[in-house]
Formats: C-alpha cells, sequence, structure tokens
C-alpha cells in the first residue's frame, strides 16, 4: 500500500490511458502524484522548459503576473525583503516585484541557482507555475518555510486538481511531462500548516497566499 506524500494517507491507482501514467491519488486530500518513473529527468526536463517564452515582451505571460500580484501579493504586502522562487529562464515576476519596490532575490535550479537565498529570510515568497514541478513537496516547503519571517507571506500559483477523476484525466494541466505534482486546496493547506503557514486568501482556482505565524 502506497501513502500520500502530503497527509500520509493511504491512496489508490489512477490510470491515465491518453498519456499512458499511473497516478497515485489520496483518498483523504486529493493530493495526485506522478510516481519517478514517469518523471523525464533532469536533461530533457530544462530542454522543456528551454521553449518557454517567458520574456518581458510577451503581453499576456506579464499580465498573468500582474494578476497574481494584485490578487495574491499586494494585498497582504506592498514592500521588504521578497524571493522570487523559481523564477525560470526569463524572470519576470523577479522584475515586476523590484519595479515595484521590493527589495527581490530569485533562484531557479537550472537557470538562477544562487544558494546564497538560502542563508538569508524574507517578508515576501512567491512561487508561480513551479509547485506543480516538485518531485518532493514537503522538502521544498519544509525549505521555504525556513526562510520566511514570522508573519511573513507565502504566494503560490499553481493549477488546482479537479476533484473528479474524470475531469482530472481530460485536463490540460496534467498532460504537460514536467508535471508531478497535483493539489487540492485542501492538500495545499495540509501542506502549508505542517510547516506553520496559514491560509489568508485563495481564488478557488490556481492562486493562495500563506502567512506563517
Amino acid at each position: 500500500m502506497k501513502t500520500c506524500n502530503l497527509c500520509f494517507n493511504e491512496t489508490y491507482a489512477l490510470y491515465d490511458p491518453e498519456i499512458k501514467v499511473t497516478y497515485d491519488v489520496c483518498v483523504s486530500c486529493g493530493f495526485t502524484y506522478k510516481p519517478p518513473k514517469f518523471h523525464v529527468g533532469a536533461s530533457k526536463e530544462k530542454a522543456l522548459y528551454d521553449n518557454h517564452q517567458n520574456t518581458m515582451e510577451n503581453e499576456g505571460y506579464v499580465n498573468m503576473f500582474k494578476r497574481f500580484l494584485n490578487q495574491g501579493v499586494y494585498p497582504f504586502i506592498d514592500s521588504g525583503a521578497a524571493l522570487e522562487y523559481g523564477s525560470g529562464p526569463g524572470p519576470v515576476l523577479y522584475e515586476l516585484l523590484k519595479r515595484a519596490g521590493f527589495a527581490v532575490d530569485h533562484y531557479d535550479p537550472f537557470y538562477h541557482p544562487n544558494e546564497t537565498v538560502f542563508s538569508k529570510t524574507y517578508d515576501l515568497i512567491t512561487s508561480t507555475e513551479v509547485f506543480e514541478h516538485f518531485h518532493d513537496p514537503q522538502k521544498e516547503i519544509k525549505t521555504l518555510s525556513a526562510i520566511l519571517n514570522k508573519g511573513g507571506y507565502l504566494a503560490i500559483m499553481t493549477s488546482f486538481r479537479p476533484l473528479d477523476d474524470d475531469a482530472f484525466l481530460k485536463w490540460w494541466y496534467r498532460r504537460d511531462k514536467t508535471h508531478v505534482s497535483f493539489y487540492t486546496l485542501r492538500a495545499l493547506d495540509l501542506l502549508a500548516t505542517q510547516h506553520g503557514l496559514y491560509r489568508l486568501s485563495t481564488n478557488h482556482k490556481n492562486i493562495v497566499t500563506y502567512r506563517k505565524e
């Protein structure tokens, strides 16, 4: 019997005939994980990211981050030390935070592996379209919580998993080969509270903001 990586309850197998992947789905929190044998490997993963058009010239991409900031960040904090975690090949959100007046760093394991960020602390950590790539969400959020100041904010953007399995198997988001972790809002809340983070707001679609107690 397999157990959920987030809440440690039992999981069941869900087969996706379209992309020939079997997921582990938690019976309790709904967290859905693509097991390691279906992961693409680091070199292929980076090659897929290299194809992304993530630049300040991409108006649609920039507007996506502006919506994220307006919903998930600015209602709670508008200045301070910030970290954009998983900034990708074109650190657009990093640039927007800098222009907004934050003292901001960014980190990405492929494009900006600046390990000095882990010796600092931050008032705000943003992580957009990153959590779905985490092979070990427990490890990642433990790292983020450790460098987040008390009273600080963790703002996440990742599309929430449809609750119905049939809907999940038709969901475009799971087709991305680099996406391995899919969260219900309940799953994210459980993961966060284990590390001293409590939800402040969500749009119930793809944005959620937590505060460290």
